[in-house]
């Protein structure tokens, strides 16, 4: 409280207000709102309540919401039913702040208390305990000595703010009629204590120290049915007046008769209030602010006026809508009026103190808003000149408008409605310029009204010069001087009743002449014009130039000049178009320039006006500025201080003779009295509204007031500060500093928040201030204490270990440098041991190539003979099938030979062009044919396209036919079967590369590759890293390497562009022309291309034809030879192993893992050769799935691969490999590798049939294929006596199917599940015969074999004597 009454003494200050306040205002001339609605913010329209609380901030109850309002936001509080601390109802009726500073809310649905620390609610409600609200409808409160006094629609509620408990307030008369359980409306707590209540039917007073009642009616004047949400109030006034409005209007209490009186003056205009009044204020100028249903009502401190301020549908700062529900007073003296479906609209005085004329469509508004020009007459009354509406006259006294518009059926209206400029003579008369309608003479004094017109008469020089008029003048010899926009300056001679148009002046200031200025001398005139202002002197009518800006960008005397005033000291204000305000001494022929850098809202200055209070004004196109001749200091005024409009006319402005200043603009009139804008001097609080750590909420409400503590990793904070000023609260400033590390204040403008980030620990005190509207200053602001605690890592104790550690560094830096100078010698030693190895490196390499050289020979020997049986087709088929398989292979290994050399010579510089000029079309069609066998194989749509059938280029032929092998090559080794590979051959205009080239493009649909791998795809040595499930192949990594190599001997380019499942495409770009080769790359043979063998790699030619698919047939498996499955990719590997092995086993076969996994699973396969690099399940994938499930688990499984390094043998060994051959393998060394395999097997199953069977109980798990025959035992002697115990329900415990469950047993026993059941009801009849002295058909019987005579039989048959004398022998051990 004690922050609102300082607030309330500033002010009460304002001086400006002590007689505005009893001001009494016309019909057009209403109070000036400013409006907050939906739009702005609100949550509803319909405000019920108002109340500014101790800090400033003002909350709005609605209908659909609580808000809270800081100047520029609106906070809304809802009803939440999944939030508890939510108000308990988003109607709310009624809000006060008791002498603590607690805010309650009266809801449709209980009483709240707003806790600002957690920034929610606290809910009193009505239930069924006593010690709570006897009714859920809150229609009023009130506060007094920690009592709150609660008016329900059920009854008068008294709550201890302290200790919230609750008493129900009753009084009976002796009628034992219930005064206080009424319908209550509101309460009033009056200066002496005594608590008013309103309810429906009468008013009681309740002396709250002696409790005693009394009971007072309404006044008895209309006769009106009172509804539910009929509200009647009290309010007292300063004077300690009782008022009442209800239903029927204002009444006062008569404190002699204890009764209320209706409220009359009297007056010749409004002498009472009848409407139902909701609410009353009293401003603390004494003046009655009443809210009614029909609109707003102002009674003057005196009580001798009663104004009505309603909604004009043409005025947009009038009232906003007509009902009114609440009306409060703040701390600077302002209104805020709550209505129905209105809003809130807002009273600033000092918003107030601009006054306007606004166009509308009565005779109180304008008609037209576009002013031009105004003149006052002797009688106060105004000639308005409008640029659309005509003349327009103002009766002062009436404050109704007449007006004088063009009529074409009135040859003595007046010539055009778009008046530019209006004066009135020394006689009365006025003279009006027009826009094309020339010049207008008007006596007033004779009626009606006869408009004299003068315009232009072609070819008349005494006539008027144009009929665009937009200045005028009268000057001391009652000469009219015109300005024209046109044709310069002309003069009316009254005399001589003729016009003279000055020529000197279009040549000196420009055709169009914005103003005529009179100066101290009755001879010299200021004449502003579009080039520049001059002075002439009225009498010889020359013309004197003044350059006032001679740093103008064109000719010193070209700028705009719209303005010229002369001021007491006889020197000249000048206002421009664009170039801002002139200063000119007279004198020293020196100006000044004041622009927006100075503290001009803007640059083109329209009119100048001087006051009668030492100020200067000026209207602009950003509204209007003064400026103080004492403080030599701008202020500016716009729409937000009251303005009608930013942007004015050109020299519309008057100086009234009441002093009032009047400006014309764009949408009106201003008019104002300047001794009454003055500073305003209302200090605004200044808080701090929340604080933000690492941009997350850490602050709000009132906790904010506490010092903070953060910690290291905290020092990313921004505080946010509101200043409570609300007129213009746009205008508002903010300054704040952190001491500590701020050296001092940063003026950030009208932002409201400051952030600091990476601050270093310690103690810190952040600060804030603001300003008002005009700049005065809270300096004491609000500040709080901010300590940022250091991290661990800069303690005491830290520093500490840091002490340690430096003396270790110390001790390791000394050893550190004895180790340098040995680390010296070492890398001297290792750089001569490097040097040395790079010497041994590059001897190897020659070495290597010599030796490539030297398998070329023996290759040409192999391959010869080779190819030569092959077309002799010498032996038989198998034979013929061998020699293809070694040609082919043979052919291999010295195509990889040829470009190992190729590599070889291309990385020593000795690779050459020799090119010749060819049909490249041609040359690369031959190439394709090479492969269309193997395409028709593996049925791959295998295509050629060029553009044309002839394009000859010069190419190098053998080293370009490398190229294309390779990266066919690479295409069919990547593309699947049923793929496609395409050959497109165009020539292409590149501009970046500079010229015309082939385009040879070879396309895939195959894999692809990743596009991590496509930079590095032409480095040599680079080979992309296989998975295990991609294509087997062979690459040296060297291909791609020499083909770019090869193109870029060509001058050429070759790019590469892939995409993973989707396919890759090389591109080669081979230029035009011989330019860029040297004369040594040139050979003159051409067109050898029929000549060349195409087919060199004839290893194509003898691709199997006939390979067998994966099964092709079903075998005829015979049961007493073991069967083996082949998985191997590579065709002729396979065929390989097959050849080895198929006279003595059954062989099945699969190409890859996934195919070999699912014939395991439905064959009886004794042993698995895999090879371990294989597309889609590796050999390692497939050992792992074998031996993990317990289907294929007792299969050995034997690994080949091409990986010789210890991990890839341990990475099979670990899933379960029984044996890892590397490739090249010795067949004999494979074949005995499976015999040993197979022998192996077949002695675990003796031995499965010895210890299993005869010992399952001490059964050593130490595989899957243990593991699963102890499961089966356990089955079998679990059910061991159960007669009813099938092979089927074995089998079903078992888990597998009947013949997997076959397979398996057979291959870990060598019995079939009869025989293996058997076995073990066998082994326990012997256990039983040995140890138990029941007889053998007992034993039999209870085993479940009900044929004595074949139990001994099967006896016999495993332990080779009968029951009986296996009793006799083991009795006796």
């Amino acid at each position: 409280m004690k922050i609102k009454n300082l607030l309330f003494f500033f002010t009460l200050i304002s001086v400006f207000y002590t007689v505005s306040g009893q001001e009494e205002f016309s019909k057009n001339q209403s109070l000036k709102f400013k409006q907050y609605s939906l739009n702005e913010g609100l949550s509803q329209s319909s405000v019920l309540c108002i109340l500014q609380d101790s800090k400033g901030f003002i909350w709005f109850g609605t209908r659909d919401g609580l808000n809270k309002y800081d100047g520029h936001t609106f906070k809304t509080y809802r009803y939440n039913y999944k939030d508890k601390n939510s108000i308990s109802n988003s109607f709310i009726k009624t809000l006060l702040e008791d002498e603590n500073g607690n805010i309650w809310i009266g809801t449709n649905n209980g009483l709240n208390k707003y806790l600002p620390n957690e920034d929610h609610f606290e809910r009193f409600t009505q239930t069924d305990e006593e010690n709570s609200l006897i009714n859920y409808e809150i229609w009023s409160l009130a506060s007094v000595e920690n009592f709150l006094w609660i008016g329900t629609n059920k009854g008068l509620e008294k709550m201890n703010i302290i200790t919230n408990a609750i008493e129900h307030i009753d009084y009976k008369t002796q009628t034992e009629k219930p005064l206080l359980k009424n319908q209550i409306r509101s309460l009033f707590v009056t200066s002496k204590n005594n608590l008013w209540i309103c309810n429906r039917e009468n008013i009681i007073t309740y002396n709250i120290k002696n409790k005693e009642i009394k009971e007072i009616s309404y006044p008895k004047t209309q006769v009106r049915n009172s509804t539910n949400n009929y509200i009647p109030i009290i309010y007292e006034d300063k004077n300690n007046t009782i008022w009442l409005g209800y239903r029927d209007g204002l009444a006062t209490f008569n404190q002699q008769k204890k009764e209320f009186e209706h409220f009359e003056i009297s007056t010749r205009n409004i002498t009472t209030i009848n409407d139902e009044v909701r609410t009353i204020h009293q401003d603390y100028f004494g003046n009655l602010w009443v809210g009614t249903y029909v609109g707003l009502y102002i009674i003057n401190k005196e009580k001798t006026a009663i104004n009505l301020h309603t909604h004009d549908e043409n005025n947009v700062f009038s009232l906003s809508q007509n009902s009114i529900y609440s009306i409060i007073g703040d701390t600077k003296g302002d209104v805020w009026i709550g209505t129905y479906a209105g809003g809130v609209n807002y009273y600033d005085r000092s918003f107030d103190l601009f006054k306007n004329y606004f166009a509308g469509s009565n005779n109180y508004k304008l008609n037209y808003k576009v002013i031009s020009s105004i003149v006052e007459d002797a009688n106060n009354n105004l000639w308005i000149g409008t640029e659309g509406g005509g003349l327009n006259f103002l009766n002062k006294k009436t404050g109704e408008f007449t007006y004088y518009t063009h009529n074409e059926k009135n040859p003595k209206s007046i010539s055009t409605d778009n008046i530019k400029s209006i004066i009135q003579t020394t006689q009365g008369n006025f003279w009006i310029g027009t826009h094309d309608g020339g010049l207008n003479f008007l006596n007033p004094t004779k009626k009606p009204f006869d408009f004299k017109k003068y315009k232009n008469i072609a070819n008349d020089t005494l006539s008027l010069s144009n009929n665009r008029i937009i200045s005028l003048l009268e000057d001391y010899n009652n000469n009219i001087w015109i300005g024209t926009s046109g044709s310069g300056l002309d003069m009316f001679d009254t005399n001589q009743n003729k016009f003279f148009k000055i020529d000197e002046a279009t040549n000196i200031v420009g055709p169009i002449i914005y103003s005529i200025s009179k100066t101290s001398s009755k001879d010299i005139l200021l004449i502003s014009g579009s080039e520049g202002l001059a002075k002439i002197n009225v009498t010889n009518k020359k013309l004197t130039p003044i350059i006032y800006n001679k740093q103008s960008s064109i000719r010193e005397n070209e700028t705009i000049t719209l303005c010229a005033y002369e001021d007491t000291l006889n020197n000249i204000w000048i206002g421009t178009e664009g170039d801002g305000l002139f200063y000119y001494n007279t004198e020293t022929k020196e100006s000044i320039r004041y622009t927006t850098e100075n503290g001009l809202p803007n640059q083109v200055i329209y009119s100048i006006l001087p006051d009668s209070y030492n100020n200067i004004w000026f209207s602009t196109n950003k509204g209007l500025s003064r400026f103080s001749l004492e403080t030599l200091q701008f202020k500016n005024f716009d729409i937000s201080d009251g303005l009608s409009s930013n942007e004015f006319n050109y020299n519309s402005n008057i100086e009234l003779q009441n002093k009032e200043l009047m400006f014309g603009s764009s949408n009106g009139i201003v008019f104002f009295k300047p001794n009454k804008i003055i500073e305003n001097s209302f200090i605004p609080p200044v808080f701090i509204t929340s604080i933000l750590v690492n941009n997350k909420p850490y602050l709000t409400g009132s906790l904010i007031n506490k010092d903070i503590t953060l910690t290291h990793n905290q020092n990313v904070f921004s505080f946010d500060f509101i200043a409570l000023s609300y007129s213009q609260s746009d205008k508002n400033e903010y300054a704040f500093m952190l001491e500590g590390f701020d050296k001092g204040w940063n003026y950030i403008g009208n932002k409201k928040s400051a952030t600091y980030t990476n601050l270093d620990a310690g103690n810190y005190t952040f600060k804030v201030k603001a300003s008002n509207n005009d700049g005065l200053w809270n300096e004491k602001g609000q500040s709080i204490k901010v300590k940022i605690l250091p991290p661990f890592w800069q303690t005491w104790w830290a520093y500490l270990i840091y002490t340690f550690i430096i003396i270790g560094i110390l001790l390791l830096m000394r050893r550190y440098s004895i180790l340098r100078i040995n680390e010296k010698n070492e890398l001297k030693q290792e750089r001569l041991e490097k040097e040395k190895i790079e010497e041994i490196n590059r001897l190897k390499l020659k070495l290597f190539t010599n030796i490539s050289h030297d398998f070329r020979t023996p290759l040409t020997l192999i391959i010869g003979p080779l190819e030569r049986m092959l077309k002799n087709k010498e032996g038989n088929s198998y034979v013929q099938k061998q020699h293809e398989t070694m040609f082919r292979n043979a052919s291999v290994l010295l195509q990889l030979i040829n470009q190992l050399l190729d590599f070889r010579k291309s990385e020593t510089g000795k690779l050459k062009l020799k090119a010749s000029k060819n049909n490249i079309v041609l040359f690369i069609e031959n190439i394709k044919k090479s492969f269309d066998e193997l395409a028709n194989y593996r049925e791959i749509d295998y295509s050629f396209k060029a553009t044309e059938e002839v394009i000859d280029i010069w190419f190098d032929i053998v080293n370009l036919k490398k190229v294309i092998f390779n990266l066919l090559s690479n295409a069919f080794k990547f593309t699947k079967n049923n793929g496609k590979i395409k050959i497109r051959i165009s020539t292409t205009e590149n501009e970046k590369k500079a010229g015309k080239f082939v385009k040879i493009e070879i396309k895939d649909d195959g894999k692809g590759m990743p596009k991590k791998n496509l930079k590095f795809i032409f480095d040599r040595f680079y080979q992309i890293e296989r998975e295990e499930n991609s294509r087997s192949g062979t690459g040296t990594g060297i291909g791609l390497a020499l083909a770019k190599s090869v193109v870029k001997l060509h001058n050429g380019f070759i790019k590469v562009k892939s995409k993973e499942e989707e396919g890759t495409s090389f591109v080669i770009l081979l230029p035009f022309g011989d330019s860029h080769l040297t004369k040594d790359q040139i050979i003159n043979t051409t067109n050898e291309i029929e000549n060349i063998d195409f087919y060199e790699n004839k290893s194509l030619q003898y691709a199997q034809k006939d390979l067998e698919s994966i099964i092709t047939k079903t075998l005829d498996v015979d049961p007493d030879l073991p069967t083996l499955l082949l998985v191997e990719d590579n065709t002729e590997v396979r065929n390989f192993i097959k050849q080895i092995f198929e006279e003595n086993h059954n062989i099945l076969e699969a190409e890859n893992g996934e195919i070999a996994l699912e014939i395991a699973k439905n064959n009886t396969v004794d042993l698995i050769i895999s090879d371990v690099m294989m597309p889609v399940m590796s050999g390692i994938e497939l050992c792992d799935k074998i031996k993990t499930d317990v289907i294929t688990s007792h299969i050995p499984v034997l690994l080949l691969t091409a990986k010789t390094s210890q991990e890839s043998k341990k990475e099979g060994y670990k899933t379960g490999a029984d044996a890892y051959i590397l490739k090249p393998f010795d067949a004999s060394i494979l074949e005995q590798k499976v015999k040993n395999l197979l022998k192996t097997r077949q002695n675990l199953i003796k031995k499965f049939k010895k210890d299993i069977i005869l010992e399952p109980k001490e059964l050593d798990i130490t595989s899957a294929d243990e593991i699963f025959l102890k499961k089966s035992i356990e089955i079998i002697e679990r059910n061991i006596n159960n007669p009813e115990f099938t092979i089927k329900d074995f089998i079903d415990e078992i888990g597998m199917s009947r013949s997997a469950l076959y397979r398996k047993l057979k291959a870990l026993t060598g019995q079939s599940i009869i025989g293996f059941i058997k076995s073990i009801k066998l082994k326990r009849a012997a256990q039983l015969i040995a140890q138990s002295q029941l007889t053998i058909s007992e034993i039999a019987f209870d085993l479940g074999f009900n044929d004595l005579k074949h139990f001994r039989k099967s006896f016999k048959k495993m332990f080779n004597e009968l029951p009986s004398q296996y009793r006799i022998k083991n009795s006796k051990e």
